[in-house]
């Protein structure tokens, strides 16, 4: 068995060298996606965002509220228009996410108590920038009341301890536990990367096995495995195991060495849960080569079942608000028990214990190729299905 073993495993990564499609789709993928978002969020969050001004008061207090909001770490102003309309185009062109603007005699309407309105406008098709710079823009135009009220008062004789008693007269103090550096890979990387890893992981698992229905080399296969059918896809994913597992433990290293992401809890545990959900992806991947032996299908499958993953999971919208026929749809996802497993282990730290519980609702998903063992292996010893 061993020796089959071996010659399964040998054909394979002769396999993998001769098609560059296997190269470029695992380590060239994982590569550019590794390089892109820990260089694009590489602060921790998009710092800088280009916002528009259209000052139409041109007092002083107007110009200290166009250098406040130059201060924040999202928003920076990187144009000053004449009108509307100029800002409207500079922001139609992409130039800016987001301008405001200032009414005439805001300053003097301020003075008067007349309460003058500062207009924020957002271009949300960039949903990401457009959020980050509104709040940017809302809670500087929040405080600028404030720092005028600062300055009444202190006009009048109060002292700098009794106006911040009057203009806040209650102080929240907040705790951010798990991600205190509000750090938005930290979040959101951790299930980013082995989410397009297991997508990977289902194309690859379900091309590799459908091109040998494909290019009818099926039984030299299963020749090759001394025609045993669990010993020839054991010798087949053997290899894309270990650079799978190779492609996450890099990963790792990046966020939680290199990049300095939180790991409050048991780092060796988060590893066995990553090995684990890349085994259980390969074991999807084989059903879905079993249930359409078809290469075309299976794939296409692998990418809907994939992308499904992704949104199911939970981690860019919270799944507790999205319909009750939906929510209960993410049992069907393992990438959904990998999240939580995520969050339990690397942000709130929880032991060992709390978050084993998480692994068995992965592990399941192990049993599926069983179900189809007796198609694939009559269609890799047959043939008889389309090669389209």
């Amino acid at each position: 068995m061993i020796k089959n073993l071996r010659a399964v495993v040998v054909r394979e990564l002769q396999r993998f060298f001769r098609n560059p499609v296997y190269l470029i789709s695992t380590v060239g993928m994982m590569t550019l996606i590794y390089v892109f978002f820990l260089t694009f969020l590489n602060e921790g969050t998009p710092q800088n965002l280009p916002v528009g001004v259209v000052d139409n008061d041109h007092s002083t207090i107007s110009r200290r509220l166009v250098r406040e909001i130059n201060t924040t770490p999202y928003a920076e102003i990187k144009g000053h228009y004449n009108s509307f309309a100029e800002a409207r185009d500079a922001m139609q062109r992409g130039e800016i996410y987001s301008f405001f603007v200032i009414p005439d005699n805001f300053y003097a309407d301020i003075l008067a108590f007349q309460q003058p309105k500062i207009s924020f406008y957002m271009n949300q098709a960039y949903l990401l920038g457009g959020s980050l710079t509104m709040k940017e823009l809302t809670t500087m135009a929040n405080l600028a009341p404030a720092a005028v009220q600062r300055e009444l008062l202190r006009a009048r004789g109060y002292n700098d301890n009794t106006i911040m008693g009057l203009i806040q007269p209650i102080v929240i103090d907040s705790h951010l536990v798990g991600n205190p550096y509000m750090n938005y890979p930290a979040y959101l990387l951790t299930t980013v990367f082995p989410g397009i890893l297991g997508l990977i992981i289902l194309l690859v698992t379900t091309y590799s096995i459908g091109s040998e229905l494909k290019h009818r080399t099926s039984r030299q296969w299963l020749k090759a495995g001394g025609k045993s059918y669990f010993v020839s896809l054991a010798g087949k994913l053997f290899p894309y195991t270990l650079l799978y597992i190779i492609l996450d433990l890099v990963g790792i290293i990046l966020m939680f060495n290199l990049f300095k992401f939180p790991m409050a809890g048991n780092l060796g545990f988060y590893m066995v849960g990553s090995i684990l959900f890349i085994i259980t992806m390969q074991c999807i991947g084989v059903f879905f080569a079993g249930v359409m032996p078809v290469i075309s299908t299976s794939i296409s499958l692998s990418v809907l079942y994939g992308i499904l993953a992704i949104t199911m999971s939970g981690f860019t919208f919270p799944l507790e608000y999205m319909p009750p026929a939906i929510r209960g749809l993410a049992v069907l996802f393992p990438l959904r028990s990998f999240y939580l497993f995520t969050v339990d282990t690397t942000l709130l730290g929880l032991s060992v214990a709390q978050t084993a519980k998480y692994l068995p609702m992965i592990a399941v998903f192990m049993l599926l190729p069983l179900l189809v063992s007796k198609r694939l292996h009559k269609a890799l010893i047959y043939q008889n299905y389309p090669t389209v």
